[in-house]
């Protein structure tokens, strides 16, 4: 391959991360109420008009463009973060990135009542039940328990993240929606967690967790959940293609995750002594699927 032909897969592909910021801006504006002005929102409506979504985005509210405007920020930021030097701009940049991160995943809670919930026998009567807790590993920025707590008004959360920085802003993004009260933040790994028959939820996500820690943490979740309590967890699915599948695993890699190979991560969970585990798909179209596992008795 020459430097001509390296320069076309470059372009051919800027092209893609171009479309990506059009949409973030066209998206962005919704979110906050604004308008773009000028040849800005000229040039953004034309590509909008290219891709087919004008009217997607003219009619979306900015609850459902929030998540979707968050995944575009985290493939554009962590990009960004691997091709910075480490500087005070580079912190920022991993906070803005965590912070994307979590409104991502502020999203799925909704999702999760309303589709993924209901296939695991009685868990939304646990999580209605008085004293329902939920365990999150790899808390991040607290987004993904908030969310669930607004979703499940008696609930209570414990979040767990190695990173001192993550917690502070978990801390600061708890304290903004009133919840220090129902969320409990620790500094620590999700394997050295020492609760016993204690949660009726935990979520693990695979694909910010290394290989060694999410089996270390799948065992050691059954000993924190109450008898009958459930497991979920989150992983990446392979592309639809040879190159989505490379893509996939290229970014579950530099965020320092898990990819499971067809099978396994329900393996584990069976390994693990779960029972009535499964595999659930995620979203339609989004790169993510869950294996649920329930803990006997």
């Amino acid at each position: 391959m020459d430097i001509e032909c390296l320069r076309t897969i470059v372009a051919r592909h800027a092209a893609s991360a171009n479309a990506l910021v059009a949409l973030g801006l066209a998206m962005d504006a919704r979110v906050r109420g604004t308008t773009l002005d000028g040849d800005a929102a000229r040039r953004t409506e034309a590509v909008l008009g290219e891709l087919g979504v004008s009217g997607i985005v003219a009619s979306a509210n900015a609850v459902e463009l929030a998540p979707v405007l968050a995944s575009i920020r985290v493939d554009l930021l962590s990009g960004g973060k691997l091709l910075s030097e480490r500087s005070a701009s580079a912190q920022a940049l991993e906070a803005s990135l965590r912070q994307a991160f979590g409104d991502v995943s502020a999203g799925f809670p909704a999702l999760f009542k309303r589709l993924i919930a209901p296939q695991l026998a009685d868990l939304p009567e646990r999580l209605d039940a008085p004293g329902a807790a939920f365990l999150d590993i790899g808390v991040g920025v607290g987004a993904l328990s908030v969310s669930m707590l607004r979703q499940w008004p008696g609930l209570r959360a414990v979040g767990v993240d190695p990173l001192p920085e993550a917690i502070a802003q978990a801390q600061s993004n708890v304290r903004a929606a009133g919840l220090e009260h129902r969320i409990e933040l620790r500094t620590g790994l999700g394997q050295d967690i020492t609760d016993k028959d204690a949660f009726d939820l935990v979520f693990v996500p695979s694909a910010f967790i290394p290989e060694p820690h999410v089996r270390a943490i799948v065992q050691r979740s059954q000993t924190a959940l109450r008898p009958g309590g459930w497991l979920l967890l989150a992983m990446v699915n392979p592309g639809p293609d040879t190159l989505g599948d490379a893509l996939t695993r290229f970014r579950t890699t530099v965020w320092g995750g898990t990819v499971f190979e067809k099978g396994a991560a329900q393996a584990l969970a069976e390994q693990c002594g779960y029972t009535d585990s499964r595999l659930l798909p995620g979203p339609t179209g989004a790169p993510v699927a869950f294996v649920a596992g329930r803990k006997p008795g």
